[in-house]
């Protein structure tokens, strides 16, 4: 008799669960998906590219309450584990900026249709608008019940449903639920890589404008982050590439009413002797207001804002403002930006927090609570960086609990 396995979710740790789970001849697998379609999230992710994994993987990207577990998934199936699998299924893999992976096709759907391909190779059933209202341990295996109602008997059940992250994508705290009901601890999720709220309303003014600039996450003194990189100003605060990567950090301290903020520098790439030099030449020009002396180094509207949030009047003849022109400088490179409430879920790449990882056996992704229970993917206490990080880390859990399921 072939052993039932069914697998709740068809994202990434799903998929790849699914195509190594059913590579067995005497399993009969399912995947219950609740979208109308498989691999969503997998075909938005890296700007509709498919950013799969990074080059430059390691557990120093990931954050978890135990970034121990993340080693050892890591050994368990590797980034070379990764890039062969995708190599020995058809798809071939290039690495553009920062190590980040991608599909050569630069398509995201490439990387769904061939999976929609071996699963249906493999004989996988998937049962689309499915969505699992429960789950129940019986004898020799789990019961399966649908919001239809539809009852179904698993030897063993793979839970992939995701994160609370990108809900217009379906995402939900469904999987969360379930894995409570079976009696797994849930650290509370927030939401992680996604645009920041300023509280500062003057910075708001700037909404539509790039620009590269360092970003600091300060807590108390100390500063805990710091990147260069692309930020797009909002109607209410910061989002790009910077404030994407630093939004981790700032939530977590927000929601913690920690004392934290944001130091900004939109002069990164300057050193000090260089800016002050140039400040000195524009702000001696006689008859110029200072904000219309600083017009000639950077866009027309960051002047006032800049100078406004520092305290500083923008209205001042620049002529007679040469004896302050280090505090000056330092309003543009040394900005406080308070953060305020998190955004919002829906619009989170993903989610912090998850299943306690310390309930779940890294090398099989079993869960300790019950013996044929695998969990995988962003559902557990473990998020990565931006850039291919928690896709890997999908691949890589999906893989050992389909390999050991």
């Amino acid at each position: 008799m072939k052993q039932k396995i069914g697998i709740i979710g068809a994202g990434a740790s799903g998929l790849i669960a699914a195509y190594f789970a059913s590579h067995n001849k005497h399993t009969e697998v399912h995947i219950f998906e609740k979208q109308n379609k498989i691999g969503r999230k997998v075909a938005a992710t890296g700007n509709g590219r498919c950013n799969l994994t990074n080059m430059n993987m390691g557990p120093e990207h990931y954050h978890s309450g135990d970034i121990h577990f993340v080693t050892d998934v890591l050994q368990h199936f590797s980034l070379q584990d990764t890039l062969n699998f995708f190599h020995s299924i058809g798809i071939v893999t290039t690495t553009l900026e920062n190590g980040k992976v991608y599909p050569s096709s630069l398509q995201a759907s490439t990387v769904v249709k061939v999976f929609e391909y071996e699963l249906s190779h493999n004989n996988v059933q998937i049962h689309l608008s499915r969505k699992i209202e429960s789950i129940q341990p019986v004898h020799h295996g789990f019961k399966v019940i649908t919001a239809g109602k539809e009852e179904h008997f698993f030897h063993k059940v793979i839970l992939a449903c995701g994160s609370c992250a990108y809900g217009s994508l379906g995402a939900s705290k469904d999987g969360y639920e379930l894995a409570q009901s079976l009696g797994h601890t849930i650290i509370e999720p927030f939401p992680a890589i996604l645009p920041l709220n300023i509280v500062n309303k003057q910075l708001h003014t700037l909404q539509g404008i790039r620009w590269d600039c360092t970003l600091s996450v300060v807590i108390g003194n100390t500063t805990v982050q710091q990147i260069t990189d692309e930020v797009l100003f909002t109607a209410y605060g910061i989002s790009g590439p910077a404030a994407l990567s630093i939004s981790r950090a700032v939530n977590e301290a927000v929601l913690l009413n920690k004392d934290v903020h944001i130091s900004c520098n939109i002069f990164p790439h300057y050193d000090m002797h260089t800016l002050r030099s140039l400040f000195a030449q524009l702000i001696s020009q006689p008859k110029k207001s200072l904000e219309f002396a600083l017009y000639g180094i950077m866009n027309n509207k960051m002047p006032r804002v800049f100078l406004s949030m520092a305290g500083i009047p923008y209205e001042w003849p620049a002529i007679e403002s040469f004896n302050d022109i280090d505090t000056i400088i330092q309003a543009f490179t040394r900005a406080t930006l308070y953060p305020g409430k998190p955004r919002p879920f829906t619009e989170a790449v993903v989610a912090a927090g998850g299943i306690d990882v310390n309930e779940v056996n890294p090398a099989k992704m079993e869960s300790t609570l019950h013996k044929g229970l695998f969990i995988t993917g962003e559902l557990l206490d473990v998020d990565g960086d931006s850039g291919g990080y928690n896709l890997q880390f999908a691949w890589s859990t999906g893989a050992i609990a389909g390999k050991n399921v």
